[in-house]
């Protein structure tokens, strides 16, 4: 199971990424394409981004599809359940201004053209946007898609008001990150609040603007009517950020709680798709949204069903239980499905990246560098790669970077002296560092022994990870102690019930959205699960937001990486291949993770002649 928001598929700023796309039924080539910038200098006036406009297909009936876990809630937005899972059907449900498209091996981002009638920078001092929403543009219940729903994420990124929490720090009540958002001194609404102004500090612009109110930025707009409906507030435009009173403590009440799970009077829709029908398990039913305005979907209706296993998704497939899968990638399945013609493959380079996060939180990880160091020595990444990944990608390497994908214009590899299975070097760190080997075979220093646990989503995948990364540093005096849970990314990987934790962050398009996986909590960092504490890193970071400068912002993310690179907070592992695979008479099937992993593309799905 992946994470979002580091959202968790391009590069800097809207540069676009390089990707590995595999064609063809049964054998599945690949080549590779170098993304070009789609625009350097955000600060342009007048500047319009390219549309996405749903094409008129056939109605092909209804399409199952095979997902690794199953969606969870509605509201996506927050750091208590944000998770790639729900995006996986939110994504044609939840209106977005921007939008991702795999064009020619190239993965861009454009406006909404059904959604909205323009996005454009109508001045740099101060940077202010104009944001035109569809007049004919509604949610499901009728309503209009207006201002209200922009205020309303705003409002809950920016909210002054706070909560504190178990650690006894601070945390905004509305559980969102404030990245870009905070950035915004005033939002207006105009034009029958189909028109949104937004104006910038003048000296806080931010680069990264497409990710605002968009699922390129890992958010979406909620119903803010309903909101009102629930809580009796009239008007949510009149909720202001500097509120810290009765009604904006009830407004995030509702925020973060009415919209968990599925309820369909509340869970609306604004897209091709509406949710009909959710376990929040095993399956999700999408149909089309009768109110939608736009052109109709191709598929009817979409039965989303978890399988979390590869083998056994493939098995579905093979026996048109389902018509696409898209499990963790698995070098057997992308071989056994790339030697059969009535398959297609897709597999690509992406912006999922594997990781183990240390809980700075625990004194084991938070007062022993050493340790740490340690462990990040006896990781075996190439043979992690040699032994899970080759087979899907043979141009696979370790990653070196938490900020930049190998393949993206940017990349510089921090990680190379680390991560290499080297034992002696680890005993050595161990031994400098004053723990001494007990007769167990595992080092300790007074109070603390080099003993912990991976905490990770019971996938087979991870699993094998965790036996392999055991191997060499039980060689080198550490027990590393597998911790699988089937709910660890849904409960405690955000609740931070862990020692160490193996997952992935989907790739964010936009680099400004990443911010809250590592940012100091009180700062923004809602997805920082690993208490990460660096206030060097959250300040480099956020001017790397402000920095309209590409290449400077560029030389500015690898600083911000060099500085988690000297901390060792996180180990990057490598790079996953995004992967899916069909039945050869349905298509065009390909995989965006923050559009929604295979799904993004949904409503263009056709039955291939």
């Amino acid at each position: 199971m992946r994470r979002s928001k580091a959202v968790s598929a391009l590069a800097l700023m809207t540069s676009a990424a390089l990707v590995l796309s595999a064609c063809g039924g049964g054998g599945g080539s690949s080549s590779t394409d170098q993304g070009g910038q789609q625009d350097a200098n955000p600060g342009e006036i007048g500047g319009q981004d390219e549309t996405l406009k749903r094409p008129k297909v056939e109605d092909i009936g209804e399409i199952a599809v095979a997902v690794e876990e199953g969606f969870h809630n509605y509201n996506n937005n927050i750091g208590a359940t944000n998770n790639f899972s729900s995006t996986i059907a939110l994504s044609n449900v939840q209106p977005s201004p921007y939008v991702t498209e795999l064009v020619d091996g190239k993965v861009l981002i454009k406006v909404d053209g059904d959604l909205m009638e323009s996005v454009k920078v109508t001045s740099s001092s101060p940077q202010t946007i104009e944001w035109k929403v569809n007049s004919a543009a509604v949610w499901s219940d009728g309503q209009p898609v207006d201002c209200d729903d922009f205020h309303l994420k705003w409002l809950a990124a920016t909210s002054k008001a706070t909560v504190t929490g178990d650690s006894g720090e601070a945390a905004s009540i509305f559980d969102s990150s404030p990245t870009g958002y905070e950035n915004i001194e005033k939002l207006e609404c105009a034009d029958n609040d189909k028109t949104i102004t937004t104006t910038f500090f003048a000296d806080k612009p931010f680069a990264d603007y497409r990710a605002l109110f968009s699922q390129p930025g890992s958010d979406s707009l909620l119903p803010a009517h309903v909101l009102e409906q629930k809580t009796g507030v009239s008007d949510i435009t009149k909720v202001l950020p500097s509120q810290n009173d009765d009604t904006v403590k009830t407004v995030a009440d509702f925020y973060t709680k009415g919209w968990l799970g599925f309820d369909p009077s509340v869970a609306l829709s604004a897209g091709p798709y509406m949710i009909e029908s959710s376990d929040l398990k095993d399956q999700t039913v999408l149909v089309r949204n009768p109110k939608w305005w736009g052109n109709p979907g191709g598929p009817a209706k979409v039965i989303l069903k978890t399988n979390t296993d590869a083998q056994s998704a493939a098995q579905q497939l093979q026996n048109k239980e389902v018509q696409v899968i898209a499990p963790q990638a698995d070098p057997s399945v992308a071989l056994q499905l790339r030697e059969d013609s009535a398959f297609e493959v897709y597999a690509a380079g992406g912006q999922t990246y594997e990781h183990v996060d240390f809980n700075m939180a625990r004194p084991l990880f938070k007062e022993n560098k050493d340790l740490r160091t340690a462990v990040a020595q006896c990781f075996d990444r190439q043979g992690l790669i040699d032994k899970l990944v080759a087979d899907v990608d043979p141009n696979a390497k370790p990653l070196g970077s938490l900020t930049f994908m190998p393949n993206e214009i940017g990349y510089e590899d921090h990680y190379g002296d680390i991560g290499n299975g080297d034992v002696a070097a680890a005993k050595k760190t161990l031994e400098d560092g004053g723990w001494a080997l007990g007769s167990d075979g595992i080092y300790a220093k007074g109070e603390f022994r080099a003993s912990f646990a991976i905490g990770f989503k019971t996938v087979q995948r991870r699993a094998d990870t965790v036996r392999i990364l055991q191997d060499k540093c039980r060689q080198a005096g550490i027990e590393v102690i597998a911790d699988q849970a089937a709910d660890f990314n849904d409960k405690r990987l955000p609740a931070s019930e862990f020692d160490a934790a193996l997952f992935a962050w989907v790739g964010q398009p936009l680099k400004a959205g990443a911010y809250g996986n590592y940012a100091q909590k009180s700062k923004g960092g809602s997805g920082n699960y690993n208490n990460y504490d660096s206030a060097a890193l959250t300040e480099t970071w956020a001017k790397a937001n402000g920095e309209l400068d590409y290449e400077k912002r560029t030389a500015m993310m690898n600083d911000a990486d060099k500085i988690m690179r000297e901390d060792l907070h996180s180990i990057p592992l490598f790079q996953l291949s995004d992967f899916a695979a069909s039945n050869a008479e349905i298509g065009p099937i390909s995989y965006i993770g923050v559009g929604g992993g295979v799904t993004w593309n949904v409503y263009a799905w056709q039955k291939n002649s």
